[in-house]
């Protein structure tokens, strides 16, 4: 029996700002590979490598990836320590005092910023040296993580936001707003559901929404608030209703930790989630029966969803950059990203490297080298206003407030609209 179906692959991409690493040095450790060999082979010592861990099927997956480069390069020890807690705080803290892993993760959402304030070492000498073939990636994805025709970071694999549903409580996914708020009046009060929907009171699930109903947080040139708009103020307000109406709860409301939670438990017949659902349910709610449907057309009236991808960096001032680069490739090689992809935790990042069973609907090689709609994401866009820093936090307060003091979000808006900075364009992909 089928228990779920995929999730499309998305691109995203962010804009490019100014360099401020020209200091740093050129990468000359290493011989350059001959033809047809394995640069990495040649490379020994160690190499310490960090990121976050959201979910221990997902420090499963990585245990197992990290096996198998062992096995594959056993002259190269990983010492794996992930940190807990605030990431880019701690990461600020490292960066300040020199003690930088050799290979650790970037967010999207600061790339550029940690690129630009000369934190990342650039790649394009390693890539150069051993040969690493960089043409299968998503340039959607790759590029987020370059600047000034360099590259600072490979992405590790990619994931977007779309719609799982208990199909012993729907049996036909909504394919528009319009339906998905029908839907979850006629299951209102069913038993066992507290809510036919679980989301989230903030920007990460929020702004699909706000995006899919014609909404957008600037204005096109990205100078000013467009929050206020006829659009965005309708959006945000279709978001609050389904609240308002007793249709959708918050995780912590649903008494979750998460809305796959809330998904697995029953108390939510519908989630918006990513990749890492389909592991979480297979292991902590085996016998739920759940299928993926992309996010619902709203009043923009085409597909559109939000996207996420992380790098796998090297620090400008890492000890043990062969090394770190010999782990990095093969993380982000077919080989390495296969074999971190096969459990469904993300999809892949490069084309050439299957999405997991029952995760893809089928790559569409026509779509185009800018976007891979992989079945969903017939227009993606970046998730470029995530929970950071700048008006990221501004707009993440904001939408937050939306949901328990309405006047005192306007009064927050007022009062901020004249210090808005530039934000960068958010591309976005339309399918041919």
């Amino acid at each position: 029996m089928q228990r779920h179906r995929g999730i499309g692959l998305a691109t995203t991409a962010l804009a490019v700002g100014v360099l401020a690493a020209a200091s740093l040095p050129a990468v000359a450790q290493s011989p350059a590979a001959s033809a047809g060999t394995d640069w990495a082979s040649t490379i020994s010592g160690s190499a310490e490598l960090s990121g976050w861990e959201s979910s221990p099927a997902e420090g499963e997956a990585l245990t197992k990836t990290l096996a198998a480069f062992a096995a594959k390069y056993p002259n190269i020890a990983v010492d794996y320590r992930p940190l807990a807690g605030d990431y880019p705080a701690l990461m600020a803290g490292n960066f300040a005092s020199a003690a930088v892993p050799d290979l650790f993760y970037v967010n999207a959402e600061y790339a550029q910023q940690w690129i630009g304030e000369g934190f990342l070492a650039p790649l394009d000498d390693w890539i150069a040296t051993s040969g690493f073939d960089t043409s299968a990636f998503y340039p959607g994805y790759a590029d987020i993580f370059k600047q000034d025709g360099k590259t600072y970071g490979f992405p590790k694999d990619g994931n977007t936001i779309a719609m799982a549903y208990n199909t012993a409580l729907v049996t036909t996914p909504p394919t528009t707003m319009d339906e998905l708020r029908t839907a979850a009046e006629s299951l209102k009060g069913a038993a066992g559901i507290t809510a036919p929907l679980c989301l989230n009171a903030g920007l990460d699930r929020g702004l699909a929404f706000l995006y899919a109903n014609g909404g957008d947080v600037l204005t096109a040139d990205r100078t000013a608030s467009a929050i206020t708009t006829d659009a965005s103020k309708a959006a945000v307000q279709a978001y609050m209703d389904l609240f308002k109406d007793g249709l959708a709860m918050t995780a912590g409301d649903l008494g979750a930790g998460w809305c796959g939670e809330a998904l697995g438990k029953g108390s939510a017949a519908i989630a918006f989630e990513g990749g890492w659902l389909s592991p979480y349910m297979d292991s902590t709610f085996p016998d739920i029966n759940y299928a993926w449907a992309e996010m619902p057309v709203g009043t923009s009236g085409e597909p559109v969803t939000i996207a996420f991808t992380v790098s796998y960096s090297i620090g400008a001032d890492s000890k043990n950059k062969d090394q770190a680069f010999a782990l990095l490739s093969y993380l982000t090689g077919a080989e390495g990203m296969t074999n971190w992809t096969s459990s469904g935790v993300a999809l892949p990042s490069r084309s050439d490297v299957p999405a997991a069973a029952g995760m893809d609907l089928g790559f569409d090689d026509d779509v185009g080298s800018d976007f891979d709609s992989g079945g969903f994401c017939l227009r993606c866009v970046v998730c470029d206003f995530a929970p950071g820093g700048g008006d990221t936090e501004f707009f993440e307060k904001f939408f937050g407030l939306v949901f328990v003091d309405i006047h005192g979000a306007k009064r927050l808006l007022r009062a901020e609209r004249g210090n808005l900075r530039s934000q960068s364009p958010r591309s976005r992909w339309n399918s041919p």
